[in-house]
């Protein structure tokens, strides 16, 4: 059987019915039939049929979870397989798939899915001679509250240079009081 299932031998008197075995199987092949056929009624002589085998195909997709799209990989089975590019989600470190990257392909069709880490980012707050706002550090993507304003003797807090954003943003920032 070439590799495949073992297929025991067909022992039995000249001239009677065989019964031709079941299909043979191989992981990654689809068995496309015996190399010369079976014969109906056992030969006068000893003889050998082989499976003849044709290789499967199969295909890794890959979930990204939100993140950039990564082309499926199709290819036959146990040939050598290259790893994508890492995908890329804003505000989330790509830390791997949650499993291995197999080496060759493996005999069926498989998803694999993108790992993240949420990053942190930092607000940090320039108040430009006023009062001391301790930086905000924390996830991308959740609320911000933002702190009182600054006071500055001698001078009338206008506002800050860009707005407060409700959500920490995928880059720290620094924000600068405005006074008059």
């Amino acid at each position: 059987t070439a590799g495949g299932s073992e297929i025991d031998s067909i022992e039995q008197d000249y001239d009677t019915e065989i019964t031709a075995p079941d299909a043979p199987t191989k992981e990654g092949y689809t068995f496309i039939g015996w190399d010369t056929t079976v014969p109906k009624k056992m030969p006068a002589k000893d003889m050998t049929v082989k499976a003849r085998w044709q290789i499967n195909r199969y295909k890794i997709t890959f979930d990204t979870d939100g993140g950039s799209e990564i082309d499926p990989i199709e290819q036959d089975y146990d040939t050598e397989i290259t790893a994508p590019d890492a995908p890329t989600k804003e505000g989330y470190t790509f830390i791997g798939w949650n499993v291995p990257f197999p080496d060759k392909m493996p005999a069926k069709i498989t998803t694999i899915t993108a790992q993240w880490t949420i990053n942190r980012y930092t607000i940090t707050f320039d108040t430009a001679g006023g009062n001391e706002i301790a930086p905000i550090t924390q996830d991308y993507g959740t609320p911000i509250t933002a702190p009182a304003n600054p006071t500055r003797e001698g001078y009338t807090f206008m506002g800050w240079d860009k707005e407060i954003p409700a959500t920490m943003p995928a880059d720290s920032v620094t924000i600068t009081a405005q006074w008059e």
